[in-house]
């Protein structure tokens, strides 16, 4: 069969640029070199032309994965082109990170690339494991041993390293982040862990120091520190760093809900979505879907079409911002509409950018993907208990009530736990409140680790917690409280003291409150204390009577 010209005029010119992409690779990779050395005005302009070379070029010749990293680089360097301001040491770490993904691509370019920018962009850091691996770089025996146990008793795997050389054999693909002692090491080493091939490729890594001076910390930003700890050591505030730098809490799937009239293009980037790893709820008739739709799904970020026969999309996005869990929720509108004051004047009711129909599917993943990532930080300020991480009194009572909501609807069982630790003033007093804080930590994460995902674990104040079990009866509650004490009995902490919890038990009632399943639970938990403590009770009165 006879091809087109323009089809054979376009298969030789994907074939030249497939050839060129060597000489283009080696200007990236010398731009990108120069910048590090350099990290001045000159060095990034360059280096962020050859940036848009490709991204301007790589698409369009055959080569999309390439084409989509270099557009992912672009816009991430893009802010800094034209202004004052230079990247930060973090957001520079970024940079180079997606640097050498875009350089691996371009080192074997063979034909049409077919790979899916969701494999680059949206492969997790972190497995989800129970052991996640850490490196300590630290020769001090007595310091390294107790990172050890610390670290070990809250489900982490250590490997204790004498030295910088130690790190890429010792490396392994459950790696989260990398601790170093600053006073142990010289500028020169600080400079070569800055340069180890896995802490430029973005892994965390984490200093500690005696030093809290502001040339301490220079250096250790400067190596690619992205956290710092000054001794002795607070292992709480050493825990909380991890969790930050490796973004362990949230390992749950991004949420996204769906609001378009036209079930194909809904269905369409639900596909897109769901390939990448989200968790999608599509809503066509918002008149009837979309309030149990927020309620139920709690959606990480919302995709609201413009224009629907039963109401804009100015005004879903003025009745979901009237919602005060909801105002953190980005939200993103999608329309063919090209008007730029129309889609100022959408903008202005509170959304956070707009999309223009037909929209690629690298342009959806990635304004999705940085949103929420945005929305959950600052919605973790506000809803998180920062000690234990888990949910604050006032976001656990607002969960409450919509598990009230949803068990009503569906007519399942709830269950609510009132958990206390035993003694725990003792422990304060008696060890200080540095344990105390540990022990807080210990426990929350245990109740992470043993409940269910769709379980909800919040501190209520002190040393009490909140647990929420939804479609379960207080029989299977009391199992998994049993769990948990099992798991607490057998693991190896490294406190000086052992403690227990006692829990008190209720199952909602059909016309019951929030704050009287609370009261019951928690009239049951004092049972549980006064009848010896180290146990749970379950509530036995009757709510509606």
């Amino acid at each position: 069969m006879l091809k087109r010209s323009g089809q054979v005029q376009d298969k030789d010119l994907k074939d030249q640029y497939r050839q060129q992409i060597p000489t283009l690779l080696a200007e990236l990779e010398s731009s990108a070199k120069k910048w590090k050395k350099d990290l001045d005005r000159g060095s990034f302009d360059l280096f962020f032309s050859k940036v848009l070379d490709i991204s301007g070029s790589a698409e369009m010749f055959g080569q999309s994965s390439i084409g989509a990293v270099a557009a992912t680089l672009q816009s991430e360097m893009s802010p800094f082109f034209g202004s004052n301001d230079l990247p930060s040491p973090i957001e520079n770490k970024r940079i180079l990170g997606i640097t050498k993904q875009l350089m691996s691509m371009m080192q074997q370019p063979t034909g049409d690339q077919n790979t899916d920018i969701r494999e680059v962009l949206f492969k997790p850091k972190i497995l989800d494991n129970d052991l996640l691996h850490i490196l300590v770089l630290e020769d001090d025996p007595k310091l390294a041993s107790d990172i050890k146990h610390k670290l070990t008793s809250t489900n982490f795997e250590i490997t204790v390293i004498p030295g910088i050389a130690q790190i890429h054999p010792s490396f392994q693909e459950n790696t989260c982040c990398i601790i170093a002692n600053l006073d142990n090491l010289n500028s020169t080493q600080i400079k070569l862990l800055g340069e180890v091939e896995e802490v430029r490729s973005s892994l965390p890594l984490l200093f500690i120091s005696e030093d809290n001076s502001i040339d301490a910390r220079l250096k250790a930003v400067q190596a690619g520190g992205q956290a710092f700890i000054v001794k002795p050591v607070d292992y709480t505030q050493l825990l909380q760093a991890i969790d930050s730098l490796t973004e362990r809490q949230l390992i749950q799937k991004y949420r996204v809900l769906i609001v378009d009239d036209q079930k194909s293009l809904s269905d369409y980037y639900a596909s897109i979505l769901e390939t990448a790893g989200f968790e999608v709820l599509t809503v066509n008739n918002p008149q009837h879907e979309l309030m149990p739709a927020l309620t139920d799904f709690v959606p990480d970020l919302i995709l609201l079409d413009l224009y629907m026969p039963y109401c804009n999309g100015q005004d879903l996005a003025g009745i979901i911002r009237q919602m005060d869990n909801l105002l953190s929720v980005p939200l993103v509108f999608l329309s063919a509409e090209a008007s730029s004051d129309l889609q100022l004047r959408a903008m202005s009711t509170g959304a956070d950018a707009f999309l223009t129909k037909p929209v690629s599917p690298d342009d959806l993943l990635l304004t999705v993907q940085s949103r929420i990532k945005r929305g959950r930080a600052v919605h973790d300020l506000v809803t998180k208990d920062v000690l234990s991480g888990l949910l604050n009194r006032r976001e656990s009572i607002r969960r409450l009530d919509e598990e009230i909501s949803r068990s009503r609807r569906t007519g399942t069982p709830l269950s609510v736990a009132m958990l206390d630790l035993d003694h725990f003033k003792n422990i304060n007093d008696t060890l200080g409140h540095p344990i105390g804080d540990w022990v807080i930590k210990f426990f929350s994460r245990s109740m992470q680790k043993i409940f269910r995902d769709s379980d909800i674990i919040g501190r209520y104040g002190g040393e009490e917690f909140l647990v929420f079990f939804p479609e379960t009866d207080p029989d299977a509650a009391q199992l998994a409280c049993k769990r948990l004490k099992k798991y607490i009995k057998d693991s190896e902490v490294d406190l000086p003291i052992a403690f227990t919890y006692s829990g008190g038990l209720a199952l909602l009632g059909s016309t019951e409150s929030s704050s009287s399943i609370l009261e019951r639970a928690d009239v049951a938990l004092y049972k549980a204390k006064e009848k010896g403590r180290n146990k749970v009770i379950t509530a036995t009165d009757n709510p509606n009577s």
